[in-house]
């Protein structure tokens, strides 16, 4: 009579009291007992379906009656929950104060480059000198243009350039006597104009503006300048 190991089901001897393979102690009252074999795997579709299927009927059509089936159910569409209404909304960021510094620092007063005389002699130079290239020019505009009158005006605006922007201006050597000599030849400009032709509005500028800086330089050879308020320069 055949003996069977009742562990792995392999066939041992009559007389053997451990199975060869897996070393379990043989079991008199089991040991001519087949165990019992394993479970067989699950077959596939296919063949559940060929299996099925009538002797007949083609497995194409059965294949396709399955799924026709499994089409033809009712997909279950599951609604998404709705968040709660009284959930608060998360509150806006805080917008962070800009501030000044942010715009660079005020910008302070605007210094003008303007130079107020503080003597007698430089408010006489200075505006005499201005008053006298305001008559030139009316005088050009006026007559035809003459370039002793272009460069008498150039003169003149250039030393009232250099009382009231002192401070712009680059030293000028002997800057007292060419505007002594300059202001001397406007003067007796003046007053062979008014001598010898009739004197417009240009002409009378002129000749109390070069006279008051012929004054003022004067005065400032002489060293009789005066101050007239202010620190003295």
């Amino acid at each position: 009579m055949a003996r069977y190991c009742a562990n792995c089901g392999t066939e041992v001897e009559e007389n053997a009291v451990f199975c060869p393979t897996c070393g379990q102690a043989i079991d008199q009252a089991t040991e001519t007992e087949i165990p019992p074999a394993p479970a067989w795997p699950e077959a596939p579709a296919d063949a559940v379906v060929s299996a099925t299927t009538e002797p007949g009927v083609p497995i194409e059509s059965a294949v396709d009656e399955a799924r026709a089936v499994r089409f033809e159910q009712p997909t279950q569409l599951e609604e998404r929950p709705n968040p709660p209404a009284d959930r608060p909304s998360p509150p806006p960021p805080a917008v962070a104060p800009v501030s000044r510094a942010a715009y660079g620092p005020p910008s302070g007063p605007v210094s003008l480059p303007v130079t107020m005389p503080v003597t007698l002699s430089a408010w006489l130079i200075g505006g005499g000198a201005a008053l006298a290239a305001l008559g030139v020019l009316i005088g050009l505009f006026a007559g035809f243009l003459n370039p002793v009158d272009l460069v008498l005006l150039l003169a003149l605006m250039a030393i009232a350039v250099t009382v009231f922007f002192s401070g712009s201006v680059p030293h000028v050597p002997h800057l007292r006597l060419v505007t002594l000599v300059v202001v001397l030849i406007g003067f007796g400009m003046a007053l062979d104009r008014l001598s010898v032709t009739r004197a417009g509005i240009g002409e009378l500028l002129l000749f109390l503006g070069t006279a008051a800086a012929a004054i003022g330089a004067i005065l400032l050879e002489l060293g009789r300048d005066q101050p007239l308020g202010g620190p003295q320069r």
